[in-house]
């Protein structure tokens, strides 16, 4: 699994993340590749990138404050 090396690291899981919302944000409006596909296809896409963007962030979140209390997992 990709995540398995950086399940542990919260500074690589935001660093994904913010990976994953740069394209969300910026691929509509800035880069005009859509192909054939329609306005669905083009949201449902961008709502997986913020999906994962949001996710991996949050994840991130809870381990740097597990890292704060000192708990193990």
């Amino acid at each position: 699994m990709i995540l398995r090396s950086h399940a542990k690291d919260p500074k690589q899981l935001m660093m994904l993340g913010m990976a994953f919302l740069v394209p969300a944000l910026l691929w509509p409006r800035f880069v005009p590749l859509t192909g054939n596909l329609g306005s669905d296809a083009i949201d449902g896409i961008r709502g997986v990138l913020i999906g994962m963007s949001i996710a991996l962030n949050l994840w991130s979140a809870r381990l740097v404050g597990r890292q704060r209390r000192g708990g193990g997992r």
